[in-house]
């Protein structure tokens, strides 16, 4: 929002400027009329890029893109969040390990060894 807010400001200030030779000159302004359309353009296409986004139109309704970019955000993030929480689940899954094995006084790959057959002896 603000982004938007400060290219509108910026956009409104360079037409006044433009407008008239004695401020570009008391200004020192480079920007041209062409310039100024691009940014008007881009600042359009901003908006629409926002709706696709957030996964809403400038309304509130929803956009029912299954391959949107919202979408795509969302998966790229739940990638992310996998990523993240490894460190912390491998954390989990060593501490109930221990936990288990030193409350039962008997170890897990132990416990493989004797299902399997295997002694101390062999």
């Amino acid at each position: 929002a603000t982004h938007q807010l400060l290219t509108n400001l910026f956009e409104y200030i360079a037409v006044i400027i433009l407008s008239d030779q004695s401020f570009r000159r008391a200004t020192g302004c480079v920007i041209s009329e062409q310039d100024l359309q691009i940014l008007e353009k881009c600042n359009k296409m901003n908006v629409d890029a926002l709706a696709e986004i957030v996964g809403a139109d400038r309304c509130g309704e929803i956009l029912r893109k299954k391959n949107g970019t919202n979408s795509e955000l969302r998966k790229t993030g739940d990638l992310w969040a996998d990523h993240i929480l490894e460190n912390a689940k491998a954390y989990i899954m060593s501490f109930i390990y221990i936990f288990a094995t030193v409350i039962s006084g008997f170890p897990f790959f132990y416990a493989v060894a004797h299902g399997a057959g295997l002694t101390a002896s062999n």
